[in-house]
């Protein structure tokens, strides 16, 4: 009698496992359901000139090319991200001892320089101007040598960082369950 409980409570237990995984949706899914968003210039709170203007390109070219978020005009916009870039670091991180002939003095050198870029991004509702989500901070870096001879110069570190940024405002937009 106990043996025909067991196996019955198992297959309840079993049975109520299998309902509960029978419908899942792999539809992405925006923060309320947004399809159009709008994006301008960020503000910029660094001593880092225009880098506002290079942020604020890079976040539209990668919106449009993931194609979840169709970027418009504010008119036409569902929602509206703005955003303020609050750090921009580009700091020595790797060094390496030369010594001077004359003075027979070893010194530091900077061999590797890590960028740092943070920005703050609110999205709001362009119909009532309700926060969807507000201040969220967002920072990536990347690291590069000086040397021109290596693959890894500014420019690749500056790219890179600007697709983290990228990828952190799509998790935030439209990856967030």
């Amino acid at each position: 009698m106990r043996l025909v409980s067991a196996i019955i409570a198992g297959f309840i237990i079993l049975t109520g496992f299998a309902a509960s995984c029978g419908y899942y949706s792999t539809k992405g899914r925006t923060a309320g359901d947004i399809k159009r968003i709008a994006i301008p210039y960020f503000k910029n709170e660094t001593a880092q000139h225009d880098i506002e203007i290079d942020i604020t390109n890079n976040i539209i070219n990668g919106l449009v090319k993931d194609n979840t978020l169709k970027v418009v005009p504010e008119a036409d916009a569902d929602a509206v991200l703005q955003g303020t870039i609050v750090a921009y670091q580009n700091i020595p991180y790797t060094f390496q001892e030369s010594q001077q002939v004359q003075n027979e003095q070893t010194q530091l050198q900077a061999q590797q320089y890590r960028l740092i870029i943070g920005i703050s991004v609110s999205l709001y509702g362009r119909k009532d101007n309700a926060p969807i989500w507000e201040n969220r901070r967002i920072e990536a870096h990347s690291d590069y040598y000086l040397e021109t001879s290596t693959e890894r110069n500014y420019d690749k570190a500056l790219q890179e960082v600007y697709n983290d940024l990228v990828e952190g405002i799509l998790n935030a937009t439209v990856q967030e369950w």
